[in-house]
């Protein structure tokens, strides 16, 4: 009887660090993808100004350059 439970417990300490690893992986994965977020967001800016101020407007020009 007593190796039935530790059997038991082993294989729920098992799924449990499974669980665990599954986590964390995603918690990565999240982490990952705020950073290339962040890199995004800092490329879109030139110094004190958004990328849309430096751009031409071209609605100003009925679409035609």
């Amino acid at each position: 009887m007593a190796t039935f439970t530790d059997e038991k417990e082993i294989e729920m300490i098992e799924e449990l660090a499974v669980d665990a690893e599954m986590l964390l992986e995603k918690a990565d994965e999240r982490k990952d993808l705020k950073e290339k977020r962040g890199i995004i967001k800092e490329t879109l800016f030139a110094g004190s100004h958004k990328l849309r101020h430096v751009t031409p407007n071209l609605r100003g020009h009925g679409g035609r350059i």
